[in-house]
């Protein structure tokens, strides 16, 4: 239950920072100077720029409205902020494994939180490989879940060796256990599906809840 929870607040904190509001650089700057920015991450010249003042909340000033900004520049105004933010780098996904636990956008106070969320998707990758006899797929299928279908890890700790809420009952084995070929191919549909997901579904519910949040007295 802990690592499905850490992984679930890493994977929200991805997904809301991957469909930020629409702001302007004069947005951003002010956002800045009030000490309000906690979390940068940027790409380019000029400088495409996502922001966040807090965990649940990101922006973004399009490159093509941003002149002249470049990431030196950027980098210079983040350096004379106080407190400054914490800046990274966009980076596009590379290799089989996902790389969104090793690079959520969200820094707790203490030292290592950024392996947080990497470390939860490296255990639960242990305790599926550990696993003896996965109920409704073998090995194989969960490892192209794991890496292929991004939310493997959270399915495991979800479904195996039984769904969470069913407790402690025995379960009956699954007759057409789910074979490393079928769980290369829902892997795939996945990757394809989930994107699509988050960014027109998934994103307009959160940010729909979090300004009713936002909003409460």
């Amino acid at each position: 239950m802990a690592l499905l929870v850490v992984l679930l607040w890493g994977a929200l904190v991805t997904a809301l920072s991957m469909t930020p509001r629409e702001r302007t650089l004069a947005d951003f700057h002010t956002a800045l100077r009030t000490g309000q920015v906690t979390y940068v991450i940027y790409h380019g010249t000029p400088v495409d720029l996502r922001w966040s003042t807090g965990p649940l909340f990101w922006y973004h000033a399009d490159r093509s409205a941003n002149g002249a900004y470049t990431a030196g520049a950027l980098l210079r105004d983040l350096n004379t902020a106080v407190p400054r933010p914490e800046a990274t780098l966009a980076h596009p996904r590379q290799g089989l494994f996902p790389d969104w636990p090793f690079r959520v956008p969200f820094r707790l106070p203490f030292h290592g939180a950024t392996w947080l969320v990497g470390g939860a998707w490296i255990v639960a990758l242990l305790i599926m490989m550990g696993t003896d006899g996965p109920r409704l797929g073998n090995r194989w299928a969960w490892f192209w879940l794991f890496t292929v279908g991004e939310v493997g890890a959270m399915l495991f700790l979800l479904l195996e060796p039984r769904p969470l809420w069913r407790g402690l009952e025995p379960q009956n084995p699954v007759r057409n256990r789910m074979g490393g070929g079928g769980g290369c191919v829902l892997a795939l549909c996945l990757s394809l599906v989930i994107p699509v997901l988050v960014a027109v579904g998934l994103s307009r519910v959160l940010h729909t809840l979090l300004d009713l949040l936002s909003a409460a007295p």
